[in-house]
């Protein structure tokens, strides 16, 4: 794995780490990870949506 140096506000870092005390991540490493895969998750479902609605409106008007 490789380290990425970031900046959380204190605000964040606080969330984070009850994130990990609750025992919904062994760390904040593992936590960062889980959202950074949420973040690309859903940024790949928006453009696949972004594509399919292209593809509908070029089916019911076609180009122009």
């Amino acid at each position: 794995m490789e380290a990425i140096p970031a900046k959380l506000t204190h605000k964040l870092i606080i969330e984070l780490d009850e994130l990990v005390k609750d025992g919904w991540y062994s760390n904040r490493s593992e936590a960062i990870r889980d959202a950074v895969r949420k973040l690309i998750e859903k940024r790949k479902l928006e453009i696949l949506e972004e594509a399919i609605e292209e593809d509908i409106r070029w089916g019911l008007y076609g180009k122009d």
